[in-house]
């Protein structure tokens, strides 16, 4: 068994094994780039338990408008004509396709926050490239010991050969 930080588990998941997910299922990324935004903001929040209930909307939204990486965002953000939150993170989470006024491209498809009839298209590429930005913010903050919540901390079991960047690999074999 190995078990991760919430530092490791953010390096492991969100920035080495998304990175490669980015280049060949684009799309799959924008849905874990809306939880993982959701997440971050958790581990700003300070509080002692992550899976905390109730708190979606406001963790989204404090990485949103506290972390540097994503201040381009915060024009999105909030009860707007795209409402960022809604249309994004929750359309991504609980329909698996964005609501409202939001496209998803990749590649040469579409320039990255244009708007387009009445729609803001979002480039995974240039999403991720934020999103990784905002991943490294975080751990900044949590080296320096800006954050009290157990950073360091046992947040992940990983039930395998104990390498944690094992898991969830293709194919599901370990080598």
């Amino acid at each position: 068994m190995a078990d991760l930080s919430t530092k490791q588990f953010i390096q492991v998941f969100f920035i080495e094994q998304l990175e490669s997910m980015v280049k060949s299922y684009p799309y799959h990324s924008f849905i874990s780039m809306a939880a993982g935004i959701e997440f971050l903001g958790k581990v700003l929040s300070n509080r002692n338990d992550l899976h905390e209930a109730k708190h979606s909307r406001e963790d989204f939204e404090a990485a949103i408008n506290s972390l540097n990486a994503f201040a381009i965002y915060r024009q999105f953000s909030g009860k707007d004509k795209y409402n960022f939150y809604s249309s994004f993170r929750c359309g991504l989470l609980h329909t698996v396709t964005p609501m409202y006024g939001i496209t998803l491209s990749s590649k040469d498809e579409e320039a990255h926050l244009v708007e387009s009839g009445n729609r803001l298209n979002l480039r995974c590429e240039d999403f991720y490239k934020d999103f990784k930005s905002a991943c490294i913010e975080v751990i900044g903050r949590g080296d320096s010991g800006l954050m009290t919540n157990n950073f360091k901390e046992k947040y992940f079991s990983v039930p395998d050969d104990g390498n944690p960047r094992h898991v969830l690999t293709s194919g599901s074999t370990r080598s």
